[in-house]
């Protein structure tokens, strides 16, 4: 427990409350603590012997994003070379801790039982398209479904409210310069001659990395959609003897992720550096949902298959070149249920260091954040 233990003294009230939440306070938690359980995983089980991919590095419900593009495992800050289990475990975690029905210490065999036919499918038929969840998205998040981005900065919602929270001069030296890097890294340096920055605003994300963001509009050809852009500085989680960045830039990193686990379901994507600052850029969707409330079994069934079909076909994608296919799938089938038993045993820690986090609070800390 005391890996995943907090006190509420230095935190700020924001984050106080968000731990606190009744419904929402553990999960959230547990997003905060991805680091932390990595590094105790490594202390649960030998890493010599586990076959090492291109990890996602954080797969969690909430980071299932779906677009009219298509849908999948989005969010790669934390991706890396790395072992393939800690995907497996990390997931089955979230998964657990987002049931509607929560009266059995963690996942149903059935829903294991389709993580585990799905991984292999994903595996096997690795130059196939993975499969979406269907059923899972009834339970997504839909606000933002606009017909157009003009549409979406009409109705100010996310992250267009985000933006106009605190205000960017468009001719921000420090602004211009990093869309310049992310246009170059696109290869689109050529874009501004047709487009220009209508405004623009910096906001920070839900851990605190920040984030520019900005319009840009049609200077002639007005029936063309606007283009909203997220330039956000990366995480830069030190390398580890097990855990490590392999690009020469994070924002490469983040890219290549990108194409390896969900192509197509984010557009726009680039990087820039200013001063020493590594940025990931990307377009914003105008048609956007992610998972966020709880699932029943036949939809934690259906995302579990969906997932699990998504990291197979990426890890054996990834596989590192002294690796044999057949020797992952081989320690896979031997160690999946060893696997489950990790995600209970930090599940149920986790779920202690939250416990005190809370009682810690209500002991020392005044009532009136709630």
């Amino acid at each position: 427990m005391k890996i995943y233990l907090k006190t509420p003294e230095f935190d700020q009230e924001k984050l106080i409350r968000s731990y606190l939440h009744p419904d929402k306070g553990l999960f959230f938690y547990f997003r905060h603590m991805c680091m932390r359980m990595q590094a105790h995983f490594t202390t649960l089980i030998p890493h010599e012997k586990i076959p090492k991919v291109f990890i996602h590095g954080n797969p969690h419900t909430e980071n299932y994003l779906i677009t009219d593009q298509g849908a999948g495992m989005a969010d790669f800050d934390r991706s890396r070379i790395g072992a393939y289990a800690w995907d497996i475990v990390r997931f089955l975690c979230s998964l657990s801790l987002k049931r509607i029905e929560n009266n059995t210490p963690f996942l149903n065999a059935t829903v294991l039982e389709y993580f585990r036919e799905g991984y292999m499918r994903g595996f096997e038929v690795h130059k196939t398209p993975y499969k979406e969840a269907s059923k899972s998205i009834d339970r997504a998040n839909f606000d933002v479904w606009y017909n157009s981005t003009r549409e979406y900065l009409d109705a100010e919602v996310k992250w267009a409210k985000e933006m106009r929270k605190s205000p960017l001069n468009v001719h921000n030296k420090v602004l211009v310069k990093i869309l310049e890097g992310y246009l170059k890294s696109r290869k689109e340096e050529d874009l501004l001659k047709e487009y220009e920055i209508e405004e623009a605003g910096k906001a920070k994300g839900t851990f605190g990395n920040k984030r520019i963001l900005l319009v840009l509009r049609p200077k002639k050809n007005q029936s063309k959609d606007k283009i909203l852009l997220e330039l956000k500085t990366v995480y830069e989680d030190p390398d580890t003897q097990h855990y490590f960045n392999p690009f020469k830039h994070h924002g490469l990193r983040m890219i290549k992720a990108s194409e390896l686990y969900a192509p197509l379901v984010e557009q726009g994507l680039g990087y820039a550096t200013y001063k020493g600052q590594e940025y990931w850029g990307r377009q914003i969707p105008h048609r956007s949902a992610k998972i966020k409330d709880k699932l029943n079994e036949f939809e934690q069934v259906d995302i579990a298959y969906s997932v699990a079909t998504q990291l197979g076909r990426a890890h054996r994608k990834s596989l590192q070149k002294d690796m044999k296919p057949d020797v992952l799938m081989k320690h896979f089938q031997l160690h999946y249920d060893h696997f489950i038993g990790l995600a209970i045993q930090m599940n149920q820690e986790l779920i202690q260091g939250h416990q005190k986090y809370v009682e810690l609070y209500h002991n020392k800390y005044s009532p009136s954040l709630i």
